[in-house]
């Protein structure tokens, strides 16, 4: 059966009929994949690394990162989390390194089962982003300050490939860790779908 056609008629400014809603709301698809890393590394500059595949055809529309425990910085200036997305492994092709949790002088924490949206609706976020700080910012839990993270490069991709992420202590040991983190990632697929 071939995709239909949408036809939007103008009812007004501001209103649309119900089944112009319902019919394009049909042919938004995205798919869902998730990677799980092996124990994160308290260990200065030691990579913790996953890998996952996206889609041909499709964008990158949100990854959301969450840890199983509590993962801390050491509390020097310079002890910082990284995190960073390529188009190979340990590349930051698609997100350059950038501290998800960033430590000034003062420990850093991301409490367990706090999600990051590292890339929402295809966007990165500007610094300290992921403060709980009330209902519109911020997420309970998440790392009170960080780096903007910048979308370095497209997002789109007409062929299937591998991109990778990397969380990176560096500067010092963490002072907790030994957790893992998952990565839950959605794609919006922008081609005709098949029949």
């Amino acid at each position: 059966m071939a995709n239909p056609v949408i036809n939007i008629r103008d009812t007004g400014r501001n209103s649309a009929r119900t089944g112009d809603v319902r019919g394009l709301a049909d042919n938004v698809v995205s798919s869902w994949t998730s990677t799980t890393t092996g124990t994160i590394a308290v260990t200065d500059d030691t990579n913790t690394d996953v890998s996952f595949t996206q889609p041909a055809d499709t964008i990158l529309r949100n990854l959301i990162a969450i840890p199983a425990g509590n993962i801390v910085t050491a509390g020097g200036s310079g002890n910082d989390v990284d995190f960073s997305l390529g188009t190979s492994s340990g590349g930051a092709q698609l997100v350059a390194t950038e501290a998800i949790l960033d430590d000034g002088g003062s420990a850093v924490t991301w409490t367990a089962n706090a999600p990051l949206y590292l890339i929402q609706d295809s966007h990165g976020h500007a610094a300290n982003a992921f403060v709980g700080t009330g209902v519109t910012a911020g997420v309970v839990g998440g790392p009170a300050t960080s780096e903007a993270i910048v979308i370095a490069a497209t997002l789109y991709s007409a062929s299937a490939r591998t991109l990778y992420a990397r969380l990176t202590p560096i500067g010092a040991d963490l002072a907790t860790a030994a957790t893992t983190v998952t990565f839950l990632v959605e794609f919006l697929h922008l081609g005709v779908l098949p029949d």
